[in-house]
């Protein structure tokens, strides 16, 4: 798509991520409320604040995609990849992510709040 440039592209590769991770941790936050751990808490705070931090961030994505006039939406995913659509700006483009390519995203994006969340706790 040429309407994108490196700083669009990058927006609307975050977007995506964070929009997974943040589905991810909703998920998580839902068994750990159930698990039997005997010490549930520290495991919701650390999501919560994790959820918290990635909520404040895709507001501020998605106000900047807006600017841009950058819109994604998710599409089919047949276990193997995920379809992406991407508008911008009259362009359109669907981006076909392997799962196991986005699920390391994720992961790394979610390690990546983890450890900011576990510091700021450990003052």
């Amino acid at each position: 798509m040429h309407c994108l440039s490196q700083q669009d592209q990058s927006l609307s590769d975050a977007y995506i991520t964070l929009t997974y991770s943040r589905k991810v941790l909703q998920q998580d936050l839902m068994n750990v409320e159930k698990s039997l751990f005997k010490l549930k808490e520290p495991y919701i705070q650390l999501i919560h604040s994790s959820l918290s931090a990635i909520s404040k961030e895709l507001f501020e994505i998605k106000k900047q995609m807006h600017q841009r006039n950058i819109k994604v939406t998710f599409g089919t995913n047949d276990g193997t990849f995920t379809e992406v659509h991407l508008f911008c700006r009259g362009y359109s483009q669907t981006i076909r992510y392997l799962n196991a390519n986005l699920k390391m995203k994720v992961q790394n994006s979610l390690e990546k709040y983890f450890t900011k969340s576990s510091n700021s706790n450990c003052s």
